[in-house]
């Protein structure tokens, strides 16, 4: 058993350090690394990574910190988790809970993080925005619609939310099964969200019933992909996407 614990240990860590830079490999169109990286397996990587991945990642301003983060997640993802735990217990402080809250939620460890938030909204900090938002997507995420919908409206008597905090609120109305206050939501984030909260505002249209003022939502979002760069269309590919299907969808059936 000892055995199998530290092979499988041992080799998923390297396993996933091949798959994430095959992947990169191949989209970067680096197809001749892949026998390298697969038949060496840890000295492939580490060679892929000094001789490729590094010098294009510093071609950005932080992507040096971004591989490094990167690499840390890959071969010890609780590494910052348990950091921040450290952190915490040597420095209680608001900020501090906040940003272990958010590492959980980042883990999909949402229990500990809606702890960890609720624990952070004490005193001066009761109606603090940033956890109060946080808070409310772990609660949206967990499905506990509710208090997600009470904590979004205390942040609303905090501050005026941001557009892709509106976003959030469009898709608890929503799921929920509030149609118009998801529109009202989705609409008023539309103009700072990007391509998302347009998305989902045509989807609720049709829902609505409201199929000429979908297919406008929709246009729009294709309109302005045509004219961005061509990073902006990555980012919001699938929106982009939906939103050619559904104006298809509505011509096909003309």
């Amino acid at each position: 058993m000892d055995f199998l614990t530290g092979y499988w240990f041992g080799t998923l860590p390297v396993l996933a350090l091949q798959i994430f830079f095959a992947v990169h490999a191949v989209r970067t169109g680096r197809f001749y690394w892949l026998f390298i990286i697969f038949f060496f397996p840890l000295v492939g990587s580490l060679v892929y990574l000094f001789a490729e991945y590094l010098p294009s990642a510093r071609a950005g301003r932080s992507g040096l910190s971004t591989v490094t983060k990167t690499v840390k997640k890959v071969l010890d993802p609780g590494a910052e988790i348990r950091r921040l735990e450290d952190q915490l217990s040597l420095t209680d402080t608001h900020d501090n809970r906040v940003a272990l809250g958010r590492a959980y939620r980042q883990a999909g460890r949402l229990d500990d993080a809606i702890r960890m938030y609720e624990s952070s909204l004490e005193g001066m900090y009761s109606d603090a925005p940033r956890a109060l938002s946080e808070l409310s997507l772990a609660y949206y995420q967990a499905g506990r619609l509710a208090d997600a919908r009470a904590t979004f409206d205390r942040l609303r008597r905090a501050r005026q939310p941001t557009a892709e905090e509106l976003t959030i609120s469009g898709r608890i109305a929503e799921d929920s099964g509030d149609l118009d206050l998801a529109l009202r939501e989705y609409t008023a984030a539309a103009p700072g969200a990007g391509a998302e909260a347009r998305c989902r505002q045509g989807l609720v249209l049709k829902r609505l019933g409201r199929d000429t003022e979908a297919m406008r939502a929709f246009e729009e979002i294709l309109r302005h992909a045509r004219v961005s760069p061509g990073h902006y269309r990555k980012a919001e590919k699938e929106w982009i996407d939906i939103a050619q299907r559904e104006t298809k969808g509505a011509g096909a059936a003309r």
